[in-house]
Parts: structure tokens; sequence; C-alpha cells
């Protein structure tokens, strides 16, 4: 039987592109695609696939992450493939812990994506060497730049992040610092991002 792939990328024309290679090998065939990561999982919960090609940023209230993690604990025999654009700490370890198998960047050839789809589908992990650096110099303690990731953050992050530790609500933080609960969801998911973090508790 052909491996099955689902796609989840918010821009059509990478949708298409990738279909269309991906209709032209024998052994794996697109079943289904979606434009967010509420569409994805929706799309993967209707019918079985066996590999998701996911990208991580993408609009709506659930971005890649969070649709990799939701993903992975409602159909865990599926495998999720992040094909992203983004090679930073805040993506990489927050995608892997969320449960992607494999890590590839948008300038994977063709038939590396092809070639890392079917080792997903047997349960195999495969890294973009720069990412696979960064992981290996994590697990060995290693910090390239000595960078603490709190000086990353903007002075209004700092705020939301002292309000989060108050145990401070949404709403409430929305309210404290004047501004929309919306740009409260933001500041909290760069938070997490730049930390990484899975989520507020932690």
């Amino acid at each position: 039987m052909p491996i099955k792939v689902f796609l989840v990328d918010d821009h059509k024309i990478v949708r298409q592109g990738v279909r269309a290679y991906l209709q032209t090998l024998a052994d794996i065939t697109v079943s289904g695609e979606a434009a967010s990561g509420a569409e994805a999982m929706t799309g993967v919960a209707e019918t079985r696939h066996d590999v998701v090609l996911m990208d991580l940023e993408m609009t709506g209230d659930l971005d890649g992450i969070a649709a990799t993690r939701e993903i992975r604990k409602a159909h865990p025999k599926t495998q999720v493939i992040v094909v992203t654009s983004h090679h930073q700490d805040e993506y990489i370890f927050p995608a892997v812990r969320a449960g992607a198998i494999s890590y590839l960047l948008k300038d994977v050839e063709p038939d590396e994506l092809a070639a890392a789809i079917r080792k997903a589908a047997l349960g195999e992990a495969v890294l973009d060497s720069r990412v696979a650096s960064r992981i290996i110099q994590e697990l060995q303690g290693i910090r390239k730049d000595e960078v603490n990731p709190f000086t990353e953050l903007s002075e209004r992050e700092f705020d939301v992040l002292r309000l989060i530790a108050a145990g401070k609500s949404n709403a409430e933080i929305a309210e404290a610092l004047v501004i929309g609960e919306s740009t409260v969801k933001t500041h909290i998911g760069n938070l997490l991002k730049k930390l990484h973090l899975d989520d507020r508790t932690q």
C-alpha cells in the first residue's frame, strides 16, 4: 500500500508543488491537505494518514508545533515531519518535544523529502544537518553563543512573563497591560518559543 501523506502549509503554492512531486512517486500518495493547524486536526481525524508534512508558522490559533502535539496525542501511529524555513532553537526543540519524528528545511531536495517520508513511515528519523548539529550541541551541553534566552525577551514580553508567574489569566494580563487578549496570546507564543517551553505552566 502507498504511504499516505497529509500536507499542512498555509501557502497553497507550496502544497501544490509538494503534491505535484509526490504524485510522481509510485509508493507515496497525498491523502489530504490543510492550510492551518485547526484544519489539519480535522483532516487527520477524518481518515488514516501515515505521515504528516507540517509547516510551523501558520495563521490561526493553532500553529505547527501545537498541531503536531495534538496530532501525536490523538493519532500516535501517524508520524509528523516538520518542513519549515526556520532552524533556530526556539523552533527546533519545541517541535521535537511536540513529537515530530523528523525536522527538514524547505530547501530540502525532493528526493531527500521522499526518503524522509519513507523512513518516517518506518519510524525512522531524519534531521537537516544544521538541525542535527544544534541538537547534538544541546545534548552535549554546548551552547554556541552561551546566550541567556532571557536576554532575547522584549520589555513587554517580560511584563507578560511576570504576570504569568503571578498566576494571572490572559484576560487579567490584557487588562493590566491595556492590550487585547489576542496580543497577550501572541506574546505568550513568543515566550514559549524563546524559552524553549511547551506551555505556560512550564
